[in-house]
């Protein structure tokens, strides 16, 4: 899948089957993620990859979101904000950028691997941190539940790609006050899934 493709087929992927994600699919996913940009190419990003259940079934005690409870695997995502420090001013906060660059490059890894997935802020970070061994000084940032999901071949049904607001409501050329004129975008809706690209 060319990157551009990738990018518009993204889709937000929350019911998932019951198939194991092979360890190497899951390696070659981290391995993109630490390609993404850092500050100062400080990396501070730290992953945890989950793959017990009954660990993730206690990450949302309170609002019990079924694609955290019910995934197949599962990236904690978290950052250790001293080795940004140790290059800049102990007010930067670098590394929360740095996390989501590392996001993103996840969720591509994942749509063009045929996977489907989800960024997660809601969860029960204490909880998490007491299961996995997660050290103090590490900042949880989100999860990112993964795994195989049906496709339009198999269900009936297809994720569908979320619609986006056109460039000439978010983009600007050289005036915030000029809307940048361009099409709205046509995300093209490719049969990904199970059985892949």
């Amino acid at each position: 899948m060319e990157t551009l493709e990738t990018i518009h087929a993204r889709k937000s992927v929350r019911e998932f089957i019951h198939r194991e994600v092979p360890h190497e699919v899951i390696t070659q996913i981290l391995e993109a993620a630490i390609r993404a940009p850092s500050g100062g190419n400080t990396q501070p990003w730290r992953f945890v990859v989950v793959t017990d259940r009954a660990k993730m079934a206690r990450f949302d005690p309170e609002f019990h979101q079924s694609w955290v409870e019910h995934a197949p695997a599962m990236i904690v995502v978290c950052v250790d904000p001293h080795a940004t420090w140790e290059s800049y001013d102990e007010d930067d906060h670098f590394y929360l950028f740095d996390a989501a660059a590392a996001i993103e490059n996840m969720l591509l890894a994942i749509q063009d691997l045929g996977l489907g997935g989800v960024w997660v802020l809601s969860c029960s970070k204490r909880t998490i941190r007491k299961l996995l061994d997660i050290p103090k000084h590490w900042i949880i940032v989100s999860l990112i539940p993964f795994g195989y999901y049906q496709t339009d071949d198999q269900s009936g049904q297809q994720p569908a790609v979320t619609a986006r607001k056109p460039l000439s409501e978010v983009a600007f050329i050289n005036s915030a006050k000029t809307p940048f004129p361009g099409p709205k975008i046509e995300t093209p809706l490719p049969r990904t899934g199970l059985g892949g690209p």
